[in-house]
């Protein structure tokens, strides 16, 4: 999504800041990623929803929405995280999918803990280059929000994208 390293950072600082305390974050980064590294520095500790699989030479994001629903759910209820880092994993997913899985983050979240998402901004769905991307408008994502048990903190539209923080 963010391919500007300082944009990026720029976001996960003002996720970071919104964080109740040092503690658990999940990222659904690759492991060697700028975001991680900084909520390291920032004193949290870090788990990954394991979406990589690496061989010697190459990385493969494998970001498939099976992959991630399938990861998702088998999150254990019993993990409790402060926060969850999501900026661009889930805009394959389609709306169905995208519940299940926000339901699941909601569940592995401690009280008021924070889950960062986005989205492309539009109001049409497409596929494109073997890859869904799901789409919202403001009213679109308050609505699918609103099905689940989270309160959004804040939303932005910002150039093409629908960036928002939720809260349990």
């Amino acid at each position: 999504m963010y391919h500007g390293t300082s944009n990026k950072l720029k976001e996960v600082n003002n996720f970071e800041k919104k964080l109740l305390k040092r503690g658990k974050v999940l990222t659904l980064e690759p492991r060697g990623d700028v975001v991680n590294d900084f909520f390291l520095q920032r004193g949290h500790s870090i788990e990954h929803l394991k979406l990589d699989s690496y061989s010697e030479t190459e990385i493969y994001e494998t970001k498939s929405k099976e992959n991630i629903v399938k990861l998702a759910r088998g999150l254990k209820d019993r993990e409790r995280f402060i926060g969850i880092w999501a900026i661009d994993n889930l805009l394959h997913l389609d709306r169905l999918d995208l519940y299940c899985v926000l339901n699941k983050f909601y569940e592995v979240l401690i009280e008021r803990g924070l889950l960062y998402l986005s989205f492309r901004f539009g109001e049409n769905d497409y596929f494109k280059d073997g890859e869904w991307h799901t789409c919202f408008t403001e009213k679109e994502l308050v609505d699918l929000v609103a099905f689940t048990e989270f309160n959004i903190l804040d939303i932005e539209n910002k150039e093409e994208y629908i960036n928002v923080i939720l809260k349990k």
